[in-house]
């Protein structure tokens, strides 16, 4: 199954072993998705790579899902990189 979500922001957990496979929960307002990975550094790697900027800035992105909310590909459609004095603007307003 494939979905579109346009303000897809996660909180992303720690990887975490499970059944001989390193999980990560990607947890937003809509539910929890869950990316599988073989090793730590894999999962590592998708977390302080892509994810990162997602978790941060947001973004429109299309995912490719199978049963559980199990994420099987993501694709970054548009990322909401704000300019600085956007970021500036939020820091101090909050």
């Amino acid at each position: 199954m494939e979905i579109i979500v346009d303000n897809f922001k996660p909180k992303i957990t720690r990887p975490f072993k499970r059944k001989n496979e390193y999980w990560v929960k990607l947890i937003t307002p809509d539910g929890e998705y869950i990316m599988k990975f073989k090793t730590p550094l894999e999962a590592e790697d998708a977390i302080y790579g892509m994810l990162d900027d997602l978790q941060v800035y947001g973004g429109k992105v299309r995912l490719k899902l199978r049963e559980g909310n199990v994420i099987e590909g993501i694709e970054v459609l548009d990322l909401y990189k704000p300019s600085a004095k956007e970021l500036l603007n939020e820091y101090f307003t909050d």
